[in-house]
């Protein structure tokens, strides 16, 4: 079940890219929403971040329109967001699987992966690919979500206002 979680998430992440790819689909979007188009956003980001296509053109979007405050508001959304459906799928998949017997078969190094460090959890998501490695972890390693909710939502701040910065400024 967890693998079809992740090929539901792959195939609507590529979906929406695509959907919102167009020139024309962006501008419908607009014209409906209005103003609103933030909060329409937000879903649409939650969704790009889990998957592996990338979101920061969406978060860019949300500082050209909304400028760097506003847009980073919502970009915070849509990864805390994301950050916790990583979370959930990472650890209903984990379930699928024998972890714990793979787990033991790993280099002592491994073994003492620092998956559960608040330093591990806030400043690995600065890092290409880090939410996805992050989020990854904390499920399989069963992280307290408490912990997660806490580390995800300071580590996610940073990362949005910088793209939601460059959209306020390039554009």
């Amino acid at each position: 079940r967890g693998l079809w979680l992740i090929l539901l998430i792959l195939v609507l992440g590529v979906g929406l890219l695509w959907f919102i790819s167009s020139k024309d689909q962006v501008v419908a979007l607009r014209e409906t929403y209005g103003y609103w188009i933030g909060v329409a956003l937000v879903p649409v980001l939650t969704v790009m971040a889990v998957s592996p296509v990338p979101s920061e053109f969406v978060i860019i979007g949300l500082g050209t329109r909304y400028a760097v405050w506003l847009g980073t508001a919502f970009a915070w959304a849509g990864l805390y967001g994301a950050a916790f459906m990583q979370y959930f799928v990472a650890r209903r998949t984990a379930r699928d699987f024998d972890f714990e017997s793979a787990r033991t078969r790993l280099p002592r190094w491994l073994q003492r992966f620092p998956a559960l460090h608040p330093a591990f959890l806030i400043c690995a998501r600065w890092i290409p690919w880090g939410p996805h490695l992050v989020n990854t972890a904390a499920g399989v390693y069963e992280v307290p979500l408490r912990r997660h909710a806490w580390c995800a939502a300071i580590s996610c701040v940073p990362y949005a206002m910088v793209f939601a910065a460059l959209g306020a400024s390039v554009f």
